[in-house]
């Protein structure tokens, strides 16, 4: 296995730690007796997952307009070609 692919299997460990679906299983059964906690308060791997995803909605949050050659057509867009479709005569 190379050196990178080793890397990123570690890292994908680390977001989605072994066990996690056993984790949560037992965190659901625990509410099912009158748990009170959050998941990330009892298991360690569900805080991980739990810190993942709230790094991903952070790096995806300045993503929401188009970019690249898609945005260069919608800036080109004056009145549009609404009136040369065949559907609109």
């Amino acid at each position: 296995m190379p050196y990178d692919e080793l890397l990123n299997w570690v890292a994908y460990f680390g977001k989605r730690p072994v066990g996690w679906r056993d984790d949560n299983r037992a965190y659901l059964l625990m509410r099912s007796f009158g748990a009170k906690g959050k998941p990330e308060d009892y298991f360690g791997s569900l805080r991980a997952i739990k810190i993942a995803e709230e790094d991903a909605k952070s790096e995806t949050a300045g993503r929401v307009a188009p970019s690249g050659k898609f945005l260069e057509m919608m800036k080109k867009a004056r009145n549009g070609d609404i009136d040369k479709l065949p559907w609109r005569k």
